[in-house]
């Protein structure tokens, strides 16, 4: 019985940080599409520099997502 009671407890830790994977997937992706609009639009002007804003946008929006997600993770265990 009382092994049970520290899964659980254990599991409750562990959901703590729920946001900051979506934050991290969604900013991935986000970040990724972003970047290659604005690599789309640069590269019709003539700069190569497609890969290097796509990187860019990707880790860009990746940390803006974790931020985000540790923000609402930090309010809901407020709470």
């Amino acid at each position: 019985m009382n092994k049970d009671n520290s899964y659980n407890n254990k599991n409750q830790e562990n959901d703590n940080n729920h946001y900051v994977g979506f934050g991290v997937g969604l900013g991935l992706i986000g970040g990724s599409l972003f970047a290659t609009v604005i690599g789309i639009v640069f590269g019709l002007m003539g700069d190569s520099l497609f890969p290097m804003v796509i990187g860019i946008g990707a880790g860009f929006g990746m940390l803006l997502g974790i931020v985000i997600g540790a923000v609402m993770d930090y309010n809901k265990n407020k709470n």
